[in-house]
């Protein structure tokens, strides 16, 4: 009875673990996004093709600049892979720069408004 009771416990504590470890796994890519910057324009990853949609979607005078983003080899500092900007036209900008994500390395996007302030930045995911 006690070894059953200690079974069970020490299976459902490896579920639980499990589920810890999913959750706390980077995301995988498919479209990520799209990544808001206020109600100033957005940045979305579109996984065929591994580049980045940028969409200025208000008409201040200023654009955005869209980034998709990693760690350096040192893991101390961001490498902007994709840079895209889209402002004083309409629509949107797609970024075509032949980048191949796939592999273990996490990337971000990014979002930034081409006026004044910080930008805005996803969670990490990594392509299948």
């Amino acid at each position: 009875m006690i070894k059953r009771a200690l079974s069970r416990m020490a299976a459902a504590g490896a579920v639980a673990a499990l589920i810890g470890f999913t959750a706390a796994s980077p995301a995988m890519a498919d479209d990520e996004g799209p990544l808001w910057y206020g109600n100033r324009g957005t940045v979305t990853f579109n996984d065929d093709g591994d580049d980045i949609t940028v969409c200025d979607k208000l008409a201040d005078g200023y654009g955005v600049t869209g980034y998709l983003e990693r760690l350096n080899s040192s893991g101390t500092g961001l490498v902007w892979v994709i840079k895209e900007d889209d402002g004083g036209d309409a629509g949107c900008d797609r970024s075509d720069n032949g980048y191949d994500m796939i592999g273990n390395i996490s990337h971000g996007l990014a979002i930034c408004w081409n006026g004044s302030g910080s930008c805005v930045r996803s969670d990490w995911y990594f392509d299948e």
